[in-house]
C-alpha cells in the first residue's frame, strides 16, 4: 500500500512554492505546510512499522524526512530521464 498518494502532483505543488535553489529541509518544511495530513500519515506509518517490528528485524520504511527526500529524488530522476 502506498503511503503517499498522488506523489507527483504533490511534489510539483511543493516545488512551485520553492525558489530555484532550495534545501532538502525547505522541501520537507514546505511539504508539511501544504500537506500536513499526508505528513501525519507518513509519520504514523513509520511509527506503526517501528512498533510492529520483531526483535532484530529492520524497519523497511525510512524515517519520515528521509522518505520525503527519497520521493523527491525519484521524482527528479524521472524528470531527467524524460528529457
Amino acid at each position: 500500500m502506498a503511503v503517499l498518494h498522488r506523489k507527483e502532483e504533490k511534489i510539483e505543488a511543493v516545488l512551485n512554492k520553492l525558489p530555484k535553489e532550495y534545501t532538502d529541509k525547505e522541501f520537507v518544511d514546505t511539504f508539511i505546510q501544504l500537506y500536513s495530513k499526508d505528513w501525519g500519515k507518513i509519520k504514523a506509518n513509520y511509527i506503526k512499522q517501528s512498533q510492529d517490528k520483531e526483535e532484530g528485524t529492520v524497519i523497511k520504511m525510512p524515517k519520515p524526512e528521509l522518505y520525503l527526500k527519497n520521493v523527491l529524488t525519484v521524482y527528479l530522476d524521472n524528470l531527467k530521464k524524460e528529457d
